[in-house]
């Protein structure tokens, strides 16, 4: 069920839409009601008991700087380790070290790369230090190397951010994270990542087969004249009209029809997903992609690559993918074979955690941390750009948008029943 801050937000959101389609402002009641839903939501996602991990934990890397530190050098640690293993192996990988005569120095590299290898960075850091000052007489080319491992920024930040996981409150920011799911390069977020694949590869399946026993029908129906097909995973050809501008560029399938030594053109395309709810995130992109597919020319013919082969279609068909609006061409569908799911929320995750990103919502949320009581007045600035910036886009017609979406989904079943009634009455 939807809190009052959720259907506060939604109707707020709501009446914003219907200003802007009127070219009127939206009413200081609906400002009112939006900052006043918005501080209610920053209250709920700070709580103790049933808050927002993930917000929680973005608000406590803009409060801390030891945290704000664990993440920058997060992002860069994968990079890094790859580059002082590869520093370490080129000295002292096993094969080099089968090659040297036995003594101080091999077993001085060998315990180099045993440190490297575990990612126990403070130990090879203090390894490469006792390699140094051992006689290295025999074996003076390594100084050079072992030098500049020890004066590595990579190995310097490796330290750096074993030293900060030991601090309380990265340690409460890790804790955050794994709360909010499974943390990436995990164990589990690969296991989770393989069970998505599993189920998009179902999905694509069952989409297939209804794809091609519907082309199977209307060549019988249609024996002797235009020849029906499926292709999947189409690719928009490079050097295609119109700007991309993060527009969908693949394509999961197309039923085409064709004359004999003759262009396609496009009968029906279908967008596949594994669950109803991941459409309305992917309906912006695909409007984009539609737009773009809609520059072409009405007499040219555009070779699409896919996996079924190159499939050349008119332009002409590829203008009427044109939307109206917000809303899809009749024949542009989405197909998924899940079980039906509710309704759409009055407010979508997604919107939420856009909503809550902002800078005036971090602010007002640093604020409550620290025990203040700010106006939810101070929310105006989320309000103000929600009208206009296009980051907050999605977020303004965020219900428009995830009912669009539902409207134009079928389960590949139906979409083959649909057609078999259709040829049976013809």
């Amino acid at each position: 069920m939807a809190s009052d801050a959720d259907v506060g937000l939604a109707f707020a959101i709501e009446d914003a839409c219907l200003a802007i389609r009127r070219h009127l402002p939206p009413s200081p009641h609906s400002q009112e009601t939006f900052t006043w839903a918005l501080a209610q939501l920053i209250r709920q996602a700070l709580a103790t008991d049933g808050g927002d991990p993930a917000f929680q934990a973005i608000v406590l890397q803009a409060r801390d700087a030891t945290v704000h530190e664990h993440v920058q050098l997060r992002r860069r640690r994968a990079a890094d380790q790859r580059a002082v293993r590869t520093a370490t192996d080129a000295i002292a990988h096993p094969g080099k070290l089968r090659r040297m005569p036995t003594g101080e120095a091999r077993e001085a590299l060998a315990r180099l790369h045993a440190r490297a290898a575990a990612g126990s960075w403070a130990a090879l850091a203090q390894a490469v230090e006792r390699a140094l000052a051992q006689d290295l007489s025999e074996q003076p080319e390594l100084r050079a190397p072992l030098n500049a491992m020890l004066s590595s920024p990579a190995l310097a930040r490796l330290q750096r951010g074993d030293e900060l996981l030991r601090l309380d409150a990265v340690q409460r920011y890790q804790a955050l994270c794994e709360r909010r799911g499974p943390l990436a390069g995990s164990h589990a977020a690969a296991a989770e990542g393989r069970m998505s694949a599993r189920e998009g590869e179902r999905a694509e399946q069952a989409a297939a087969e209804a794809f091609g026993k519907m082309a199977e029908l209307l060549n019988r129906q249609h024996e002797g004249t235009a020849a029906y097909r499926v292709v999947r995973s189409l690719r928009t050809p490079r050097g295609f009209p119109g700007a991309a501008n993060k527009a969908k560029e693949e394509w999961d399938a197309a039923l085409l029809r064709s004359e004999p030594g003759a262009a396609a053109e496009l009968v029906l395309l279908a967008e596949i997903k594994a669950s109803p709810s991941a459409a309305a995130a992917d309906f912006p992109r695909l409007l984009r992609g539609l737009r773009r597919l809609a520059h072409a020319s009405a007499d040219a013919v555009y070779a699409f690559a896919s996996v079924d082969g190159e499939a050349r279609i008119l332009g002409a068909s590829l203008r009427e993918l044109e939307p109206a609006g917000h809303s899809l061409p009749e024949h542009v569908i989405y197909c998924c074979s899940a079980a039906a799911e509710p309704p759409p929320q009055v407010l979508s995750a997604a919107s939420k955690a856009v909503l809550l990103a902002e800078p005036a919502s971090l602010a007002f949320a640093e604020q409550i941390a620290r025990g203040e009581s700010p106006p939810h007045a101070a929310l105006a600035p989320v309000w103000n750009e929600l009208q206009h910036a296009p980051r907050l886009r999605a977020a303004l017609h965020q219900y428009e948008t995830a009912v669009k979406a539902r409207a134009a989904m079928l389960h590949p079943d139906d979409l083959l029943a649909a057609v078999e009634r259709s040829l049976g009455q013809s």
